[in-house]
């Protein structure tokens, strides 16, 4: 007992009668994030002309550090919902985009929580044009750019990186309503100055497992830049021999600091099943063009004036040809 009272006595001392060693640091100030996506699109369909200003998507965050190891972060994601409907574009819902811890010590990093997601945020960034048109894997859904889990990324070197993430699998507009659960891990490396390359493979479990495999490389070299991405996915949405596949290449050239050209073609195919003679998902398939050019003013700003334009592969399948003005706020 006697131990006791003196150590309820020692606690109760100030820390500043203790030692300075003993007081802990400040805490560091947090920073306040905002992106804002918005544009004019004109469609170039003489039989469907139309016209719209849209603010598609805007981002708010707050990210602080907690001391030398921990950091935390939390993001709302404002845009419009993922469905197909007529009115999906004119609704706007808020979501928490990240909702998580993370902790740094020596070459690992770890996350807990609703956190992004990494098997294309190697190819989104290398893009470099998220505000206009997703990456590949977004934009035709080989997976959820954020879920509710846990990831670990080793990174020994600069030129080899290693990440494994388990998450629910629903995306982060969604809850778990199962037992099923997303899998992945990839590998990135830069073997040379310039040159990126990543693999990643996820597994969705269930009674038939949903298998995605990516692979990309890119180069950069002064003010060009030069990418390619493959992705193919086994048994969509967990349905028996029903694949999607195709590519992504991407091109910009850096002209100045507030000038620069990009281009993109993107290939999206289904496969064909057994006794069927098309394509199982042949009304989705087919292939996108993004062309123009980038004007940046002041550092938080960016404008593109760019053509957008998908091709359906089908018989009958229409184009939507569109010139955009996109633009971006990032502070």
């Amino acid at each position: 007992m006697k131990q006791l009272y003196i150590l309820v006595i020692v606690l109760s001392v100030p820390p500043l009668l203790r030692g300075q060693d003993t007081i802990a640091p400040p805490p560091r100030p947090g920073s306040v994030s905002a992106r804002i996506f918005t544009h004019f699109n004109y469609s170039l369909d003489q039989d469907n002309p139309a016209t719209a200003f849209e603010v598609r998507r805007a981002y708010f965050g707050y990210e602080r550090e907690l001391d030398s190891h921990f950091s935390a972060e939390v993001k709302l994601d404002i845009g419009s919902i993922d469905d197909q409907s007529e009115f999906s574009l004119i609704r706007r819902y808020a979501y928490f985009k990240n909702a998580y811890l993370s902790y740094k010590t020596g070459h690992f990093t770890s996350w807990f929580g609703l956190m992004d997601m990494l098997q294309f945020k190697v190819q989104e960034k290398f893009w470099g044009y998220r505000y206009l048109y997703k990456s590949y894997m977004d934009e035709y859904r080989f997976g959820s750019s954020a879920d509710l889990g846990a990831g670990i990324q080793y990174a020994p070197t600069q030129r080899f990186t290693a990440d494994l993430v388990l998450s629910n699998g629903e995306g982060y507009k969604n809850l778990q309503f199962d037992n099923i659960y997303r899998i992945g891990s990839g590998i990135t490396l830069r073997l040379i100055p310039g040159l990126i390359l990543r693999t990643y493979y996820t597994i969705h479990t269930g009674e038939v497992h949903e298998m995605t495999f990516s692979g990309f490389l890119g180069y950069e070299y002064k003010g060009f830049r030069v990418g390619g991405e493959y992705n193919h996915q086994l048994n969509y949405r967990f349905n028996q021999d029903r694949d999607r596949y195709g590519y992504s290449l991407y091109s910009t050239y850096v002209f100045s600091e507030k000038w620069e050209a990009f281009a993109r073609y993107d290939q999206l195919y289904s496969n064909i099943l057994p006794e069927e003679e098309v394509p199982w998902n042949l009304s989705e398939d087919g292939s996108a063009i993004i062309a123009g050019i980038q004007y940046t003013p002041i550092q938080f700003v960016h404008l593109a004036l760019n053509y957008q334009d998908w091709v359906e592969y089908a018989q009958n399948g229409a184009s939507a040809p569109f010139l955009y003005l996109n633009i971006e706020v990032d502070f």
